[in-house]
């Protein structure tokens, strides 16, 4: 499994994960679930200590900037394996 996305690639989202947008210091000010799998676009890479230090990916969905979990996160390959 392939974790190296490119910046401006698209990537898949499973249903039910949950993504953030962050203020300045990484504090959440809004989440979404997203009830349906989605194609989003990968803007880069983050670490966060409020998330345990792990690995989180920048998405852009609806004019806005989300922060996921990395191993939420899939190459569209992986969509056909």
């Amino acid at each position: 499994m392939n974790k190296n996305f490119k910046e401006g690639e698209y990537v898949h989202v499973p249903e039910g994960v949950v993504g953030y947008t962050l203020g300045e210091e990484g504090s959440v000010k809004n989440y979404i679930k997203f009830t349906e799998p989605k194609l989003l676009m990968y803007l880069g890479e983050c670490d966060d200590p409020h998330f345990g230090g792990d690995s989180l990916c920048k998405l852009f969905y609806e004019g806005e900037v989300y922060s996921l979990h990395k191993h939420d996160v899939y190459a569209r390959e992986e969509l056909n394996g």
